[in-house]
């Protein structure tokens, strides 16, 4: 898989190097604050409240063990719970299963949990502020360096003619007019409210329009309301994708169509500073994984070649008959 980690000596005994692992109550707590996403060394030092060494430490005694996973995004590096049924990681993967079971058991669960909420409140808060900011100005800004007119046309070719189309992080609403055309009633949502506003000034009274502001795991629509969905360079500025991705499988009808663009991985550091990206883009294979486990069959994967130095990644998904859908925390 060529899904960027950091280079790793598991000892091939993963059955006693794993519950020798979690010997220790700090890595437990490790364990279960990356139960809830990925985090960087550093989030980890703050959520513990622990010197940096001392994290790095356990971090490397799960990992060697096969208990956790670790990626690099530029100069920070994410630990993460594996996604994935990897034979290999098959008995660290089956004991955190079972550890995380009986969380409520652990002493500074509350503690951890709060300031794992704090983390990402911190993330959320930073995200909305910067798209507050630049909502009259975004699809020029896009136009500059996302080149939306590249992936629109495939996105409307993608999209099957229905009755409602949900677009995931709607931003001012450019995407909207052309949704119009494939549905009969277009659902724009969007976690920043000034982005909701600049939409809703162009869209507000058009009764086939609906505009939200809502943080993007927790969608305010029905079960099966949705025939197809929509998330044009959205998933790099979201926490912890796989949530999202859950809650999209929750609304979508059996057999929707999901419809992803995104940035390919890359190492443009300065898209963390200039646009508030959470995310250096996407290995293909990554999103694979998550689209499998939120209950998704993958149709079509591609990356376009821009002009710059950025690939574009699309993927379409259909959410398979009588797939689950169930939010880990």
């Amino acid at each position: 898989m060529a899904i960027e980690t950091l280079p790793q000596s598991r000892p091939s005994g993963h059955l006693l190097s794993a519950t020798k692992a979690i010997s220790d109550e700090t890595r437990i707590r490790i364990l279960h604050i990356l139960s809830f996403g990925a985090f960087s060394v550093n989030e980890v030092v703050e959520i513990l409240g622990m010197g940096q060494s001392r994290i790095s430490r356990h971090l490397k005694i799960l990992t060697e063990a096969g208990l956790i996973g670790s990626r690099r995004e530029g100069s920070l590096v994410y630990s993460f719970l594996p996604e994935e049924e990897d034979t290999e990681l098959k008995f660290p993967l089956e004991l955190t299963k079972l550890l995380l079971s009986y969380k409520e058991d652990l002493p500074s669960r509350e503690r951890d949990q709060r300031m794992v909420h704090q983390i990402l409140e911190t993330r959320e808060r930073k995200s909305k502020s910067f798209f507050d900011g630049v909502a009259e100005s975004w699809e020029k800004l896009q136009e500059e360096t996302l080149h939306p007119k590249l992936y629109r046309s495939w996105i409307l070719q993608e999209l099957p003619l229905c009755e409602n189309i949900l677009d995931l992080g709607c931003g001012p609403g450019g995407l909207i007019p052309f949704l119009l055309n494939k549905a009969k009633h277009v659902t724009g949502v969007d976690n920043s409210s000034k982005m909701i506003e600049s939409a809703s000034s162009h869209y507000g009274k058009n009764p086939s329009v609906s505009l939200i502001q809502t943080p993007m795991e927790h969608l305010p629509l029905a079960t099966h309301s949705c025939d197809a969905v929509v998330a044009s360079m959205v998933m790099h500025h979201i926490s912890h994708p796989p949530t999202v991705l859950e809650e999209v499988a929750r609304v979508l009808k059996p057999g929707g169509v999901l419809c992803i663009v995104d940035l390919g991985k890359h190492n443009a550091e300065y898209m963390r500073d200039n646009f508030a990206d959470l995310w250096l883009g996407f290995e293909p294979e990554l999103f694979e994984s998550w689209l499998s486990n939120a209950g998704f069959r993958v149709g079509s994967m591609n990356e376009i070649q821009t002009e710059s130095s950025f690939k574009i990644l699309t993927i379409k998904a259909t959410k398979e008959e009588g797939g689950q859908y169930v939010h880990s925390n």
